[in-house]
């Protein structure tokens, strides 16, 4: 029988990776109805107008879900899905406010999760999605170190090895 532990909270200098919590949803709510993120996520639409709702669905989507906190002002999400215990997860990163993005939060958030799930050895691999018109997200993911391993449907599939040492 394998025992999963995942990691609670994860820190890195003045960026804190925490369990998402219920008053977390108002703020993710916003952010996920706006325009450029909806756009990059290939929604037209707004999620849901409940807090309530997007709580729900990210903690039964997220397993395990991230609220990131720089200096103690909330700036993103990071989590996992489709998770296979020692295997592979796929990762969802977001940083909502538009004043925190290309400042190298992003990168810091993922290399704290990555270092959290290879410590607790939780997945060997990483997979991302992106859409193919999403330069920006590519951009990121490669620098990053991610691969591109398909496309199906306009969405790219980009996978990154964790045996690599951070």
């Amino acid at each position: 029988m394998l025992f999963l532990r995942i990691p609670g909270y994860m820190e890195g200098g003045n960026l804190r990776l925490r369990p998402l919590r219920m008053s977390d949803s108002p703020f993710i709510l916003r952010g996920l109805n706006d325009g450029a993120i909806l756009k990059a996520s290939g929604l037209s639409r707004p999620v849901a107008s409940s807090w309530f709702f997007v709580w729900w669905w990210m903690k039964k989507t997220f397993t395990p879900s991230y609220f990131i906190e720089c200096d103690s002002k909330q700036i993103g999400f990071i989590g996992l899905y489709n998770l296979i215990p020692g295997k592979s997860a796929e990762m969802s990163l977001v940083i909502f406010d538009d004043n925190f993005r290309r400042m190298g939060y992003g990168t810091r958030a993922f290399n704290i999760c990555a270092q959290g799930m290879q410590r607790h050895s939780v997945v060997k691999e990483i997979i991302v999605k992106v859409k193919a018109d999403n330069h920006g997200a590519l951009s990121f993911w490669r620098k990053l170190g991610f691969v591109e391993a398909g496309i199906l449907d306009d969405i790219i599939s980009m996978s990154m090895d964790l045996s690599r040492s951070y």
